[in-house]
């Protein structure tokens, strides 16, 4: 969003973020999905300007493309270490004769080679000189996460991550970073001049002026402080003729809407339940045996819907 309001709020996030940069950390910028952690990423990049170490910046993507785009940035920066066996023969005399090897010559070799092959290239030529690379995501398959590992070990490197990541084998590459950054809700204040600015750039037709300001109002609590809710419900509120009070109340957006793990209750109540059984035999209670019973009964029911549900999923 911020190609359109600017970059807002994020200050203490921000210098802390630059603080441990210029000190030589890795750095994780996490926080849950939509919070605004690629826009932040891209201001950080703004910041740091072209100084040294040289900055990358690798857009999300799969793996393979996402090599290709640092292998890309390097070579332009400083020249890829590329074996010659790995070029064509017109392609290394043309690359002798003239003195350096367009970029355009060698994609189509690396896209032929395997990741791993990919990953040992880029790592000869990062050894070289060292780089700042920014990530705009990690979210890289667990089979992969030690390719990446090689990356963390030859380069200094600011990656963003959501907070519903559960792959368990890429806290290996968790542990490299030194410094972590956490994007939180943005609060109401900021959350509405986001939606002033984006309104002052893409005007809306309201009934009244008290309209336009419940309408803000309403867009800044129900979005929770996510930028990409208030988004969302701006660039839906941008497909009526005019808005009225009942539109302005009914926008909301899935991105602000926060999901509550009732798994640790449950299995709170289970034990309740079996341990009510025991006590209810050691005092002879049989209402109590009864209801505890059926509590477990009722348990193991929901816990198989649970599981034949997951599964099919």
């Amino acid at each position: 969003m911020d190609d359109v309001t600017g970059f807002v709020g994020r200050s203490r996030e921000s210098d802390a973020a630059l603080t441990a940069i210029r000190r030589g950390a890795n750095v994780l910028i996490h926080g849950r999905a939509g919070i605004g952690k690629s826009a932040f990423l891209r201001h950080l990049r703004g910041q740091l300007g072209d100084g040294e170490p040289p900055v990358v910046f690798v857009p999300a993507g799969t793996t393979k493309s996402s090599l290709l785009e640092l292998a890309r940035q390097i070579h332009e920066r400083c020249g890829l270490a590329v074996p010659e066996a790995l070029l064509p023969p017109r392609t290394l005399a043309r690359a002798r004769r003239e003195g350096s090897l367009p970029w355009n010559d060698l994609v189509r070799p690396l896209r032929r080679l395997p990741v791993s092959d990919t990953v040992a290239l880029l790592e000869n030529s990062l050894r070289r000189r060292r780089f700042l690379v920014l990530l705009e995501t990690l979210e890289v398959p667990p089979s992969q996460a030690e390719l990446f590992a090689v990356i963390l070990d030859c380069a200094q490197v600011v990656a963003c991550m959501d907070d519903s990541n559960r792959r368990v084998r890429i806290d290996r590459l968790l542990w490299r970073f030194q410094a972590q950054v956490e994007l939180k809700p943005l609060p109401l204040e900021e959350s509405r001049t986001l939606a002033e600015r984006w309104i002052a750039d893409n005007p809306l037709r309201f009934a009244d002026e008290p309209t336009r300001d419940r309408f803000l109002r309403h867009i800044a609590q129900a979005s929770g402080g996510v930028p990409a809710a208030i988004r969302g419900m701006l660039e839906e509120a941008g497909k009526e003729k005019e808005i009225t009070p009942a539109k302005a109340r009914s926008l909301y957006h899935s991105a602000a809407l926060q999901y509550v793990d009732m798994t640790p209750l449950v299995v709170v109540l289970l034990v309740i339940a079996i341990a009510g059984r025991y006590v209810s035999r050691g005092l002879g209670d049989t209402e109590m045996l009864v209801l505890s019973g059926v509590a477990t009964a009722i348990f193991m029911g929901l816990r198989f819907f649970f599981f034949q549900m997951r599964s099919r999923r």
